[in-house]
Parts: structure tokens; sequence; C-alpha cells
């Protein structure tokens, strides 16, 4: 536990601060800062993959591996509490002003949930945050209080009607390779606010995957969407903006014309680009490289233009799910076919076309399964935070091992 050398007791109860942001980045960012640790709590988080090795001293966190025993039945890839998280409290309970609405850095979740979030990103793997077991309190009992006041709300996970929709999900993961997450507390507050975003809407739908998988694409568009905005909104010129958007016609207007009238149409054009061009735009720019182990047989074609159409038209059947009530088409939403013992499935539906609840679509019109999208997003979002990290004394990025993104 801390001293403090100044014989005040620091407030238990404060006004929360404002610029508002993720609880997890404050409390890291005040740690940094040197203010007093005022406790540790402990939390159980959930998984179905199996962590190797521990993750000690990320700043005020620690993933800590109880090496959960699985049932003779359930094998290593059961639903358990896979990771102990570690917390040291820098901040004191806030009271927030009920006077007025104040919800811009609102994700759903307290900070142990931003964990588990961020985990699950950067690992690929379902990973939820249970209830607080055990804190140790300022001057209390050393060896800590358990905590069971939430035991009831353990996150269970949701049942599986069909055969695995993300099977690389149930796999080895190594703590170790968390390295990116040390570059959060040098992030921006709008900058943070949005990974959090991002990563929750992506641990949802993992959770999903198996049982609602339609809306599983949805989550997955939203959490490129929401690092999308962000994105475009203080990371691009309005030229470049166009570019991304519109990369024929300012292409014709440079041939046509000198630069000043690229700069001038960007300038008033930059209003009527919608939510869609900063999709197209963000996955273009952070697309990730085609997976290292892939099938035979349906393989997803990672080339630009097939990859530019089939990101357009994921985010028409989006837009269709959202406003006009027709969710994914089924064939996207089956778990995808296997022809070999290797483990190794489909990217994309085969044939020349699919028929399913009456309806019926051509092979162009079934892009990709979900488990190749989910690849997607996890890459586009790992490579947008690799982006953000300041460069290396010898120029490079962090990188995370094991895991095709560019």
């Amino acid at each position: 536990m801390s001293e403090h050398n100044d014989g005040e007791e620091p407030a238990l109860v404060v006004e929360v601060p404002t610029p508002r942001a993720p609880r997890m980045w404050r409390n890291w960012r005040a740690a940094r800062s040197g203010a007093p640790r005022l406790g540790i709590t402990e939390c159980s988080l959930f998984s179905d993959a199996w962590f190797v090795a521990e993750a000690i001293g990320y700043g005020p966190y620690s993933l800590l591996n109880p090496v959960a025993r699985t049932t003779f039945d359930g094998g290593m890839y059961e639903w358990r509490p896979a990771l102990t998280l570690r917390m040291d409290q820098h901040l004191a309970g806030e009271r927030p002003d009920m006077t007025v609405t104040d919800a811009e850095h609102y994700h759903g979740g307290w900070l142990e949930d931003e964990v588990a979030a961020l985990v699950a990103l950067i690992f690929g793997a379902r990973v939820i945050a249970g209830p607080v077991t055990r804190e140790f309190e300022d001057h209390g009992d050393p060896l800590g209080r358990p905590r069971t006041h939430s035991a009831g709300r353990l996150p269970a996970q949701p049942p599986r009607l069909q055969a695995v929709q993300i099977p690389k999900l149930l796999g080895q993961r190594d703590l170790r390779e968390i390295g990116l997450l040390s570059t959060l507390p040098d992030m921006t507050v709008e900058t943070v606010t949005a990974l959090v975003k991002s990563a929750h809407s992506y641990q949802q739908a993992l959770w999903l995957s198996d049982t609602a998988p339609e809306l599983a694409w949805l989550l997955f568009v939203s959490a490129i969407e929401t690092a999308a905005g962000h994105w475009d909104m203080v990371e691009l010129s309005p030229v470049e903006r166009l570019e991304l958007s519109y990369p024929r016609m300012v292409r014709r207007l440079r041939e046509k014309a000198d630069e000043s009238l690229v700069e001038d149409v960007a300038a008033e054009m930059h209003r009527v680009i919608g939510a869609t061009s900063k999709f197209r735009g963000f996955c273009r720019r952070f697309k990730p490289r085609p997976p290292a182990d892939r099938p035979q047989f349906g393989q997803f074609d990672f080339g630009d233009a097939n990859y530019r159409d089939a990101i357009d038209k994921i985010y028409v059947y989006r837009s269709r799910a959202l406003h006009g009530g027709s969710p994914f088409p089924h064939p996207m939403c089956m778990p995808p076919m296997s022809y070999s013992d290797d483990g190794r499935v489909e990217e994309k539906p085969t044939g020349l076309a699919a028929s399913s609840y009456s309806a019926t679509w051509l092979a162009e019109d079934l892009p990709m399964y979900l488990h190749t999208f989910a690849y997607i997003t996890r890459g586009v979002l790992l490579n947008w935070w690799r982006s953000l990290a300041e460069p290396a004394a010898d120029g490079t990025l962090p990188t995370h091992c094991g895991f095709a993104v560019s």
C-alpha cells in the first residue's frame, strides 16, 4: 500500500473530472503522474481461449494466469475464468453531475470491462469481465477481502446453435504479446474513447457470433465505423478525405486542372462525405494482409479491387439490415465449410449461387463468411491502433506478433 507523507488522506469521493474519458485511461494516467494508490481490486476474465504466460505491470494493470482447470468433457477450450485482472486503483470514487446529460464517453461498461474489451481485440479471443472477487483496501487487511456480492452475475457463454462460426477463437494466446496495450496512456481523450468503444463492439460481436451471427455482422461493422468516424475527423485533411472517397474524381481533377481546384472541391464536399465513405476509406487505409494459414478452396481475394467491392457490399447489407429490415444474407451467416482435418475452413461461400428462406443470392453477392470479416475487422483496428503509436528510435512502430496485419 502507498504511504501518504503529507499526513492527509485522499478524498474518497470527488466530482467527475472533465474531459470525460474511459476510466481505465484516467486511472493509468493518474498512476503515471504519481497519484497515490488507494487500493487494489481483482476480477476474473472469462474466456474459451487458452492463455499462456502472464502480463505483469502494464501501468496499474496485470493479467495473472490462474491456470484454470477444465473438466474432462469440456476440453481446454471450454468457457471458464481464464485470467485474473489485478487493478491498482488510483482514482477515488466519483460523484457525477446529475443536472445535465453527459454520455459522450459512455460505452456500457466499467474499468474492468474496458480492459477485457481491449484484451479481446489484441488477442482475437472471446474475453468478458466477471465481477470483482477480491479487494485490498488502503490501510486494510494486507491479505485483502474476498468479494462475492456480484457472484450471481457471472458471464455465461451464449449457447451455440450449430458449428463454430469463427474457429480461430479456439486457440492458444500468449500474454507476452500484449505490448500494444502500453501505448494507451499516451493517446488523446478522443482517440482512447473511440478505441475503447470500437473494442467493445468487436468484443460483443465475438460474444454473439455463434448465437446471433446476423447481429455479429452489425457489431463488427459498428466497431470499424466508430474508429473510422474519429479517424476521419482528426487525422484526414479535406483532400485526403476526398481522395479516399472519390479516387477517380480526384484523379480526373488533377489531370484536367491544378491542385488548387482539388482543394476547393474537397472543401465544398467535406459535408456530403458520409459514413459509407468513412467506412470504405478506413478499411482501405488499414487493410490487413491475407491470413497466413489459408484453405485450399474458398479463399477470399484480398486484391485491392475485390477487397473494395466486398467492403462496399457489406456496408450495403448493414444499411439494409438497419433501415430496411433485411438481415445479412443467410449463407454469409452459416458456419464455414471445411474439406480437411487440418482446421482450415472456407473464407467465402463457394458455388455459383445460394438459396435460403426462399431468397437467392449469386456468388458475387456473398463476398465472405463472418469469420473472414472478423479477421478483417481486427486487422483494420489493430493497424489503426499501431499507427497511433509514436515511432521507436529506429523509426519502426510497435508490432503485434502472431497476427498477419501490416
